[in-house]
């Protein structure tokens, strides 16, 4: 987990604003939805180390890296009351925030009427997607 952590760490540019290596990320949990949890050793004193996570979605154009300033036991409180301004790790259920359950067979019919398959709400680029017999 190390290993491919740190490795994203690299590759998207870590969180802004940065300066700290690969090396200051030690992993310590996995979430919903594939977003990792790690502490940022950015201190010799492990109580002070804010948490840091790769989120699998976030918004166009942001960093999937973000930035807690909490130590991990505040991180996983605030997370499980949904004390943060917002969802930041993709899974709003606990702002009660959720999706409705869209079967494939009326996401089918929705992309065929040219709407958006997951909200039925119209959809300009619905017509970049073929619809075949095999689909999903």
């Amino acid at each position: 987990m190390t290993v491919g952590l740190r490795g994203l760490w690299e590759e998207d540019g870590a969180v802004p604003d940065m300066t700290l290596g690969a090396d200051a990320i030690l992993p310590w949990g996995s979430g919903m939805n594939a977003n990792e949890m790690a502490w940022l050793m950015n201190d010799p004193d492990p109580d002070r180390w804010p948490v840091v996570a790769w989120r699998r979605h976030h918004s166009w154009g942001e960093s999937p890296w973000a930035l807690f300033d909490c130590n991990m036991v505040q991180f996983i409180t605030r997370m499980m009351l949904g004390q943060f301004e917002a969802c930041r790790l993709g899974d709003a259920s606990l702002w009660k925030q959720t999706d409705t359950f869209v079967s494939w067979r009326e996401q089918h019919r929705r992309l065929g009427a040219g709407l958006d398959p997951s909200t039925g709400e119209p959809d300009p680029y619905a017509h970049m997607y073929p619809i075949t017999e095999d689909w999903p």
